[in-house]
């Protein structure tokens, strides 16, 4: 596996060695050129096959035709007996030779010839007249991007090497965009998001000469129900594809999800293993496994790996993703990808990758079974739908009652989430749905095997192979995929449809062929997992993240969407009243994917970029448009996530988190205050008339001595029934804690807590939220009680709210316009992630403001120890901050 690069057109060996260079992570081991006249070549490479030998560039017929090829090619062997009978001699074992001689033997026509993964280029100029070849494989495993500039044409593994070249203009192409954003399309047709580059179709090769470029498809693929349906056929199929995949000079090992796909080659693996097959080599003593487990999430597949590894025997090595992991690498992931994803479900590949490379240099993956044998759950419901259109009633009826567990939650789901839809279209901005046109997407619901057809070719499987490309090579790891044998894909093209999908059981045909096999538990699982991530669990974990990206300068002004409306959206789909629609992380994908690549003209990741780079990119694109803009950018500590600007209310505000000691009773609130102050300015922020101060409650309360320690507190029974009701958050326990509640009976007297219980009981079933806490008043909702997400001691210590919130935020302002001569506004919060109140504010200063500006939290709810911030209001919206911003 590799990387490689060039252009056709004039030398230019800088040009040539900075797109060379930018594939260094998709081959550490080698590095070669070629220049010429009309084209150049660059090649990075992994070795894998005849560690020794190989290197690229290759050529021959007397340096008249050379090759860069990217990726394996399983049936070299043959190809290479073949050719050594019609005259060849090689001085290798690699399988790039064989595609050099193949192509002198048979020119374009010895593609349809390889069963594999590879891109190429070769640059002929046997016949007198150069032209560069661009090739790449049936399905699209490894990819090929090229493009016209200036009177080249670049091309590359990867769109990054493309880039490289600073006079290429970097545009959106908008329609993708548009594609994208509205209907959740992307990698099913050959354009790319960057107007201007395309990738080189699966199962086609484009020549490029001094008349131009041509393309020209070499296979398509064919359906029929012709083929045999035994499963002693099909094991024997997927047997070879498996084995193939095990040549290698190098280590290698299997992703191994758990699914029946990946769990269905692990066993395959471990029994060539046993029998001492060809090739089994390279998997050592003990076959080696990778993994990912989300311990008490609902998608943890670890019981089931369990499984496999009690059935193999297999080594096992695990990750365990957060969504901590998640935004600290989102730019680092989203720079490697290349172009906006689906979701974050990919993140769980990125990380298993990782962990196996530290350990071997291929992997094996289970990628492409759902999409030839119908592993997604809407597969049984396109069948029924066949079966109802073909008037084969007696069979819909069998398959409707056998697949019921399948089809029924999710017919449920869409019903369901029908009532509660998240309308795309509202969220978009006019003129630009009215700029673009409709997709064409022909996707058929009542025919199996031409929608598995479609999405194998066009709108499942290309994003998933981009995905596993990206993130096995980011790590300079090879990823094969035994399911793309091409044997194995043009059996299973010809199957019947009862092969796919039989008494209720998708995959029905790989299922029988592996009984016996697979662990009963796998082969008899019935929900679809695979490498995925918690997704909408995770985004709600770091809903304050996200609603920071989304109130940003930078997302606000983008010409796609409304930016208030989408993080009003966000913030109601967290909040149960909304769909978890994928439409939010197509948003936040979108933004990240701007900044890198069209904002910021990246040319390559720093450390920042696993570090939550994003943020810092968004801030410093507002703070050179703003006065005074760059020294606040350059003395704020944020917090975790927390952009410094924040765009609401037509105003442009920076929100500076100010650190405090760990307050104690009896503190004075508004000394700690100044200290505070006092730390900005030698950080080169100095306070200004008509700032604001927010100050957190809990920080006000805890000085009023108004914090308890839960262990010398003694609730009542009353309290102890009433917390079990109380439904946790993720941010706190609220009420959920008999101590807590204790402290709303004090507070409230115990009739109104339980007039308040019953109001929430008879209204919840409606969708009223906040009753409890609108009839019980008292600053029963500013009661926090213990959580470890707090400072210690106060992390087993529970607190009211506090007292005198408007004397005390009167005071804090005089106190600071006597020591600083400034006047400023203060404000006293009540804020988490999911929401904030306003207890009090001196006279001037505008609750809605506050809200706004205070929506993603900035300073924090665990350890951060910032509970007072400063707020500056210090531009007006209207003004442009980034190219192709509204205007």
């Amino acid at each position: 596996m590799c990387g490689i690069s060039g252009f056709w057109g004039a030398r230019d060996r800088g040009l040539l060695e900075a797109m060379t260079e930018s594939l260094h992570h998709r081959g550490p081991d080698d590095v070669g050129y070629h220049e010429s006249e009309s084209a150049s070549l660059g090649f990075r490479r992994l070795s894998i096959i005849d560690l020794e030998h190989g290197n690229q560039p290759m050529s021959m017929d007397a340096e008249r035709l050379h090759l860069v090829y990217n990726g394996e090619v399983y049936n070299f062997r043959e190809l290479r007996a073949e050719l050594e009978s019609a005259g060849h001699s090689f001085g290798t074992t690699c399988d790039a030779e064989v595609v050099l001689h193949a192509f002198a033997q048979w020119g374009v026509e010895c593609f349809r010839r390889f069963n594999g993964m590879w891109a190429c280029a070769l640059l002929d100029r046997r016949d007198g007249d150069a032209r560069l070849v661009l090739a790449r494989d049936h399905f699209g495993i490894k990819p090929l991007f090229y493009a016209r500039h200036r009177g080249r044409v670049l091309f590359g593994s990867e769109i990054k090497a493309l880039l490289q070249d600073t006079t290429f203009p970097r545009r959106v192409d908008e329609q993708q965009m548009y594609e994208y954003l509205r209907y959740g399309l992307f990698d099913h047709n050959d354009a790319t998001f960057f107007d201007g580059v395309r990738q080189v179709p699966a199962a086609a090769y484009a020549v490029v000469d001094a008349r131009g470029i041509a393309e020209t498809k070499y296979w398509t693929p064919a359906l029929s129900e012709d083929g045999d349906p035994s499963p002693a056929a099909f094991r024997a199929v997927f047997e070879r594809a498996v084995q193939r995949r095990l040549v290698a000079d190098v280590p290698v090992g299997i992703c191994l999800s758990g699914g029946l796909d990946s769990s269905s080659i692990c066993t395959i693996m471990a029994q060539q293993l046993r029998d001492h097959v060809r090739d089994t080599e390279s998997l050592g003593d003990r076959l080696k496994t990778f993994s990912a487990f989300f311990p008490g999430d609902p998608i943890d597949e670890s019981a089931y790996v369990k499984t496999v590894l009690d059935k193999t025997g297999a080594d096992s090595s695990v990750v365990e993703p957060t969504d901590q992991d998640f935004i600290r690498e989102l730019e680092a992931w989203v720079w490697h990808m290349e172009e906006p994803m689906v979701s974050s479900a990919p993140f769980a590949m990125w990380m298993v990758m990782r962990l196996a490379r530290r350990q071997v240099k291929v992997t094996l993956d289970g990628q492409a079974g759902d999409e030839l044998l119908a592993g997604y759950d809407h597969y049984p419901y396109v069948y029924l739908r066949q079966l109802l259109r073909e008037r084969r009633y007696a069979e819909f009826a069998r398959e409707a009652w056998q697949s019921r567990d399948v089809v029924g939650p999710l017919v449920r789901r869409r019903l369901r989430d029908r009532r509660r839809r998240v309308q795309t279209a509202s969220l978009l901005r006019g003129d630009f749905i009215r700029a673009h046109r409709p997709p064409q997407d022909d996707r058929v619901a009542d025919d199996l095997k031409q929608r598995l057809l479609q999405d194998f070719m066009t709108y499942s499987l290309p994003p998933l192979l981009r995905y596993e490309d990206r993130a096995s090579m980011a790590h300079s790891l090879e990823a094969r995929l035994p399911f793309l044998d091409q044997e194995l894909v043009e059996h299973i093209l010809r199957l019947p449809a009862r092969a796919i999908i039989h008494h209720g059981w998708s995959r029905a045909v790989l299922r029988q062929a592996l009984h016996g096999v697979l662990p009963r538990k796998v082969e008899r699982r019935r929900k679809k997992i695979g490498f995925t991530t918690p997704e909408f669990r995770w985004y709600r974990r770091q809903r304050a993240v996200l609603q920071s990206l989304m109130r940003s300068p930078s997302f606000t002004r983008r010409p796609y969407w409304k930016g208030a409306a989408v993080a009003e959206a966000f913030r109601r789909a967290c909040a149960g009243e909304m769909e978890e629609s994928m439409f939010f992380w197509r948003a936040v994908n979108a933004e990240v994917w701007l900044r890198v690549f069209i904002d910021g003209a990246t040319r390559a990741l720093d450390a920042a970029s696993f570090e939550g780079g994003f943020v810092r990119r968004g801030d410093a694109a507002v703070a050179g448009t703003v006065t005074g803009g760059d020294a606040l950018l350059a003395g704020a500590r944020l917090n975790w996530g927390r952009h410094l600007f924040l765009e609401a209310r037509g105003a442009l505000w920076a929100r500076i988190p100010m650190r405090s000691k760990v307050l104690v009773p009896g503190d004075d609130i508004a000394a700690a205050i100044i200290t505070g102050l006092e730390q900005l300015a030698r950080d080169g922020i100095t306070v200004e008339d008509r700032d604001l101060l927010v100050v957190s409650e809990k920080s006000l309360a805890i000085s009023q001595g108004r914090s308890v320690p839960v262990a010398d507190m003694h609730p009542s029974r009353l309290a102890r029934v009433l917390s079990r009701l109380v439904t946790r958050s993720g941010t706190g326990v609220g009420l959920g804690h008999p101590s807590t509640m204790q402290l709303a009976i004090d507070e409230a007297g115990a009739p109104r807590i339980l007039l308040a219980t019953a109001a929430s009981a008879v209204t919840r079933p409606f969708g009223l939220r906040g009753v409890f806490y609108r009839v019980a008043r008292n600053g029963v909702n500013a009661i926090d009680g213990p959580s470890s997400l707090n400072l210690p001691p106060y992390d087993t210590w529970a607190t009211k709210a506090p007292l005198d919130s408007a004397g005390a935020a009167l005071r804090i302002a005089r106190r600071v316009a006597e020591h600083t001569g400034r006047h400023v506004g203060v404000a006293i919060i009540d804020a988490n992630d999911m929401a904030a109140e306003v207890l009090a504010a001196t006279d001037g200063v505008s609750v809605t403001d506050v809200l706004a500006v205070v929506a993603d939290n900035p300073l924090g709810q665990s350890d951060e120890q910032t509970p007072f911030g400063l707020v500056r209001r210090v531009a007006p919206a209207a003004v442009p901050v980034l190219a192709g911003a509204v205007r």
